[in-house]
């Protein structure tokens, strides 16, 4: 659309395109994950070409032009023969670098089926060329076009091989790959992603990664090995084991056990072992029938009738449910084998995270190491495929560059911050419990197993410290102890009128269901047994070391945060510009996903400071379904409502608006700042205007993410590598060009390597130096309530996160999914959902 004058109206809002950097830290010298990519021919054109697969057995209603399967579209490439400087997205797209080719109609049989393939174009071309000038343009944007077809070149040197591509990791597929909890493959690989950078041009990030993947094997083995986990909770329980052999598999499962392996075989490729030839099927779900029970109408025979007649056999399982494979098929579970090399998208449990973090973790130089080892493995796949036509090669060195390392703020007058920690001496105002019976303890573990002699030990250490943190309504308090079962906790929390109860869980997924008990006047603290037993010193990886004064800590300032208490307060006299001169509201914004939608919505929480001591917030939680065909919601759908809820409880609180607005916002890509940050903006803006007629605060808008492949390491003297310390800062080298961006690490590793958070300053009315903003980010990493170290984000977008998680433990509880999915329940609207995932008036609900 064009403005009368025949030019294009600029953008409401526009995104910072030029690049900063700070001064203030003292130097450190790093080593990074990029590898520099040489090209010897910059200007070489990369041709895009549309690969059309149709089906003709499906109707104009069917969608007959829709993509393939991953499994059908790599066949059809395959048989095209096309040769290797071809590169495939494996969905409509290749890339060449001629632009000669020409493929009418062809025939390409995949299974049972023939489709019409057809090769057009080309419809576009890049070139290198391009990003090497954007990068050297100051303003100028990223040909992302360009960018993907580079990643799709390098990609298909993997592809070319004997590997399996996830999402531009390259997993070898004949791997030794070991057990993993819930009978499950655990496999290592290469991941990659080209990445111009401001002083290196066109790079290359590698990274050694982990994927958990399904069991090839019969899916008989795969539900016996899950057995004991289905009667655990809803994501599977916690089984280490994997023991299928000595499990014995049932005659028939409950409802529960039903459900439970509907949620983890559903999206399950698997073939058939009863026919003369083998066909591939996809699981759609588990069925409510048995092949018993469930009649085949047209033949007025049962499935296990049907299956004996046609195949001369007995099923030796006729009463366990069948699973669903598409329209009106349904299969016995005894005739399925799962097919190899098929990743595990679902939410991992809290014993498979464990595993997986500790077998991922890595010390800097083992992880430096692999990294370099990977990049070699990288240069020598593409140089024997897709690097030779396409004049590149790979430089096995990992570049090094300067990062600088900030100081901390000064948080405890007695205890200085050191290696991103401090010991508090006593939180800086203590909390008020309101009412007559202020603490109450409910455990949903039976006595027998949440004893007497431990509460008691719990509850002497617990006020102890309490004491010495002048916490006081807990010190002097003498609390009940009630027993009960999860679903009897609200009438038991009523029973007690207890204005702030500890609640032992008995698992992990009773954390919801005790969640959604909690209202303004009567607020509850989830505490799990090992925790208790880590504080009472009585823990296994205590080894004898007494009571844990850390977990103490963190257990009683979330309690002080939880009843508007202050844990500490920040000195901001080393900010190098002046920002809490007036009054500031410093916002923290996620947006948080199911792996598979599943008519699931997306659960978005926007908190924002309440006061001058960064310690009290105002949080809203939002329900965002996704329109149409997607699959789920990727920006705050009415962030000017929102805001405006939030502006309105700040006036009311300090008696006037604030005159700063700093907007951080997690989880956003590069790609969806336009329309997705940008737009919330506009959502702020809207809801300030709409507040007073005149009211425009200074707003500035900052992403940060910790979801890249971006890593770096200390090189130290004699070769030595380390991980970086808190306060280390990149803002040179390999960052973007065209973003006013920067690296910090602000967390000290306990295990494994440091993560940086990238972030980048979209917009700025502020007109705050890049020093300013590495130094407030910075800060901002120390006000976390929970504990007296700084952590990896800042502290607002750190409680987005935890609001979205609260919520959403809150929603999956309180709603089953599984009928709503399968249709037998309607889901629940959006309005109904944020009742019940933010009490009412209960600002701190997520601490």
């Amino acid at each position: 659309m064009q403005s009368s004058s025949g030019t294009t109206p600029a953008p409401r809002n526009a995104i910072i395109r030029y690049n900063l950097q700070g001064t203030r830290g003292r130097k450190v010298n790093l080593i990074s994950n990029n590898f520099q990519v040489n090209f010897s021919k910059p200007s070489i054109k990369i041709y895009q070409f549309d690969l059309s697969i149709i089906d003709p057995n499906k109707k104009n209603g069917e969608n007959a032009n829709s993509v393939p399967s991953k499994y059908v579209c790599e066949e059809v490439f395959k048989q095209l023969n096309l040769g290797v400087r071809w590169a495939y997205d494996g969905k409509k797209n290749l890339y060449s670098p001629s632009e000669k080719l020409k493929i009418n109609l062809r025939k390409i049989k995949v299974g049972r089926t023939t489709y019409d393939v057809t090769v057009a174009g080309p419809v576009a071309e890049t070139s290198v060329k391009e990003i090497f000038d954007a990068v050297k343009q100051a303003g100028a944007v990223i040909p992302a076009d360009a960018v993907n077809a580079l990643n799709i070149v390098l990609a298909q040197g993997f592809n070319n091989g004997s590997y399996v591509t996830i999402k531009r990791n390259f997993f070898e597929t004949e791997q030794r790959a070991p057990d993993f909890p819930g009978g499950l493959k655990l496999y290592s690989g290469i991941s990659t992603t080209i990445s111009p950078t401001k002083d290196f041009g066109i790079t290359i990030k590698v990274l050694k990664t982990h994927q958990v993947m399904y069991p090839g094997g019969k899916l008989l083995d795969f539900v016996k090995e899950n057995l004991e986990n289905s009667g655990k909770d809803d994501r599977g329980g916690g089984r280490q084991g994997h023991s299928s052999q000595s499990a014995r598999l049932p005659q028939s499962l409950n409802e529960h056990q039903r459900k439970f392996f509907n949620g983890i075989l559903k999206g399950l490729k698997v073939e058939t072992s009863h026919l003369s030839y083998k066909r591939k099927y996809t699981i759609t779900g588990m069925h409510t029938g048995t092949a018993n029970n469930t009649i085949i109408e047209e033949l007025n025979v049962s499935v296990a009738q049907y299956f004996s007649d046609e195949y001369g056999g007995e099923l030796n399982y006729p009463e366990l449910p069948l699973v669903n494979v598409g329209g009106k098929t349904k299969l016995p579970m005894e005739l399925c084998t799962i097919l190899p090399n098929q990743p595990y998208f679902k939410s991992l449990n809290s014993a498979q995270q464990m595993d997986m973090i500790r077998r991922a973790c890595q010390k800097p130089k083992e992880k430096m190491n692999d990294i370099v080892e990977s990049a070699k493995q990288v240069s020598s796949v593409s140089s024997a495929s897709t690097g030779q036509h396409y004049k590149f090669e790979i430089n096995p060195r990992a570049i090094e560059l300067n990062g600088r390392i900030l100081n901390p703020p000064k948080m405890d007058e007695k205890n200085p911050v050191k290696y991103g920690a401090w010991r508090m001496s006593a939180v800086a105002r203590s909390g008020k419990i309101p009412g007559d019976i202020k603490i109450g303890f409910v455990s949903l573990l039976p006595p027998f197993r949440y004893k007497k002699e431990l509460h008691d030990k719990f509850l002497t250490h617990i006020r102890k410290r309490a004491t010495a943190l002048k916490i006081l309504d807990i010190a002097r308090s003498d609390p009940p102890l009630e027993f009960c079962k999860v679903d009897e906790l609200e009438r038991t929390l009523e029973q007690t009128n207890s204005a702030y109860t500890f609640v032992i869980l008995d698992n992990d997924s009773s954390y919801g269901q005790a969640k959604l008990t909690e209202q303004f006047s009567r607020r509850t603290q989830c505490v799990k047994l090992q925790t208790v037993q880590k504080v009472c010193g009585m823990n296994a990886n205590r080894n004898g070391k007494g009571p844990d004064t850390t977990t103490m800590d963190n257990i009683l300032k979330k309690l002080n945060a939880k009843i508007d208490g202050v844990n500490f307060g920040i000195n901001v006299d080393g900010l190098p510009q002046t920002i809490f001169d007036e009054l500031v509201m410093i916002v923290g914004a996620d947006v948080t996903h199911f792996t598979r939608s599943d008519k699931k919505p997306s659960i978005a929480a926007v908190v924002a400071t309440a006061d001058p001591t960064a310690s009290k917030y105002i949080s809203r939680v939002k329900a965002l379904y996704p329109e149409g065909e997607r699959m789920s919601v990727e920006y705050i759908r009415d962030m000017r409502s929102v805001m405006k809820s939030i502006l309105t409880e700040f006036e009311n609180t300090n008696k006037c608006l604030p005159r700063r607005i700093i907007y951080y916002r997690d989880g956003v890509s590069e790609g969806q700042f336009e329309n997705t940050v940008m737009e919330e903006l506009g959502g702020i803006q809207d809801a300030c205007m709409e507040l007073k007629d005149n009211y425009k605060p200074r707003i500035s808008v900052v992403v940060c993410t910790k979801r890249h492949k971006q890593r770096f390491v200390v090189k130290g003297k004699g070769g030595r590598i380390d991980n970086m310390e808190p306060g280390t800062v990149v803002d040179t080298g390999v960052v973007s060009p065209n973003f006013m961006n920067f690296f910090l690490n602000s967390q000290q590793a306990i295990q494994g390597t440091s993560v940086p958070c990238h972030y980048y300053v979209l917009y700025d009315d502020n007109k705050f130096t890049m020093d300013m903003w590495q130094m407030l980010s910075f800060y901002l990493c120390h006000t976390y309530a929970r504990c007296s170290r700084s952590v990896s984000y800042p502290a607002p977008v750190y409680y987005a996160h935890l609001a979205c998680a609260s919520a959403r433990a809150r929603m999956l509880s309180r709603y089953d999914w599984q009928e709503i999915q399968t249709g037998s329940e309607e889901a629940p609207t959006e309005e109904e959902i944020e009742r019940i995932t933010r009490p009412d008036k209960f600002n701190m609900f997520f601490i």
